[in-house]
């Protein structure tokens, strides 16, 4: 394997087949990712990387796992819990089942890791399993699973073409399926992808074709069987990738196969607020920075990975608007007093900085993979630094640009 800087960007290659990628989320000290192998030919593994920022260095410890990794998840609650949807092994029947499982990394540093990788064996604990050993067809093998941000709420989504699958982990002994929102009973194509709503840990939504449908399980809900806020014919192609602004829970970002990253208002969804097309081929992912929710990542097949501005529906935007309202009321009174002075002050000040205030459109575009790029995940310790994954198994971190990040901060 090689962990070499290129510029400003640092990359962590192996040779396997990639397909998932998590931060860990639990962890707000270091800059630590987990990336799971596929293991097509070989047994699959869990890659640990720890970048640190101040000495631009990578880091990994490599956990042997039972099984090729498909997907995986950080458990916002403990850093050394992942929830991993182990690859499919074709049954008798010919059925390709998945299981989902909880899974500890034993001997994980609290600080940054050793500067010489251990040569020492490392393998993934098994603490729960959260899908049935068997299922009826391949539909509903799972093939994604989505962890609930709050540390509290220790609620994850088990996602299949079929259903989606509410657990609560935090039931001793075992966790325990509560909610079930199955395509056939609720007339949808199949589910493709899910994100939950950020503080609310009974509301999220979920993609099938192209439509996007909120799901609320509380119950009277439960007993409705019906989706809330959908959002027919979102794109023009197959949805592939959804996430909330963690701090504004009513906007909602989606990617699809048309190429296109669009974000909705779920207070009125008619048409997207913004519309961005700056891929050329399918959308994998998309994320919001948690802490300048302006920020937000996508990557695709097409091996970009996208840093685009939506300052104009970001909290920050609010923020302004609030501050802008009030500094308005303010000019009004002054200008009252002294017309011809502030009319002039006024306009020079906001004209040069209006020139160093974030824009929406297109910040960076990074093209460091080969191959299409199926995640791209902020840093839970530093909100200026991502990774992005591609199936040839190279991770490749990279920051905000330094222009940009004074932008917000100034």
């Amino acid at each position: 394997m090689d962990a070499t800087g290129r510029g400003t960007s640092y990359v962590y290659g192996i040779e396997r087949h990639t397909l998932c990628l998590a931060s860990l989320t639990g962890d707000t000290t270091n800059n630590r990712f987990a990336l799971g192998t596929l293991g097509i030919t070989e047994p699959g593994e869990i890659h640990l990387v720890d970048f640190k920022g101040d000495e631009n260095t990578l880091q990994s410890t490599v956990y042997k796992h039972s099984s090729g990794v498909r997907a995986l998840a950080s458990a916002p609650w403990d850093a050394s819990y992942l929830l991993v949807v182990n690859c499919g092994r074709h049954t008798a029947n010919n059925n390709n089942e998945s299981v989902v499982e909880l899974v500890a990394l034993p001997d994980l540093p609290q600080h940054a890791m050793p500067d010489q990788e251990s040569t020492a064996e490392h393998r993934t604990q098994h603490v729960a399993r959260l899908q049935p050993a068997t299922h009826t067809d391949s539909s509903t093998s799972p093939h994604t699973v989505v962890c609930h941000p709050a540390t509290h709420s220790k609620r994850a989504a088990v996602v299949s073409s079929a259903a989606v699958a509410i657990w609560d982990l935090g039931q001793a002994p075992e966790p325990s399926s509560i909610f079930t929102v199955t395509a056939h009973m609720q007339a949808v194509d199949d589910i493709e992808a899910a994100a939950w709503h950020p503080t609310n840990p009974d509301q999220f939504s979920t993609t099938d074709s192209t439509c996007i449908r909120t799901w609320d399980i509380r119950a009277d809900t439960l007993r409705a069987h019906q989706t809330t806020l959908p959002i027919e014919c979102a794109h023009s192609a197959k949805i592939r990738a959804l996430d909330y602004n963690p701090n504004l829970p009513y906007i909602l970002a989606s990617g699809g196969d048309d190429g296109s990253v669009r974000i909705w208002d779920l207070r009125g969804p008619t048409r997207p607020l913004v519309e961005m097309d700056n891929h050329t081929h399918w959308v994998y992912s998309v994320k919001f920075n948690a802490n300048h929710d302006q920020l937000l990542l996508s990557a695709g097949s097409d091996g970009l990975v996208n840093l685009e501005s939506a300052v104009s529906v970001s909290s920050a935007h609010v923020v302004a608007g609030i501050g802008s309202r009030s500094e308005s009321n303010t000019s009004r009174s002054l200008h009252s007093a002294t017309p011809g002075i502030m009319d002039d002050a006024g306009s020079s000040s906001s004209s040069d900085d209006d020139a160093q205030k974030p824009t929406d459109g297109l910040v960076a575009q990074f093209d460091d993979h080969e191959t299409s790029v199926y995640a791209a995940h902020w840093s839970a310790a530093d909100p200026w630094i991502f990774a992005s994954l591609s199936f040839d198994g190279r991770m490749v971190i990279n920051h905000v640009p330094r222009e940009e990040k004074y932008k917000i901060l100034l």
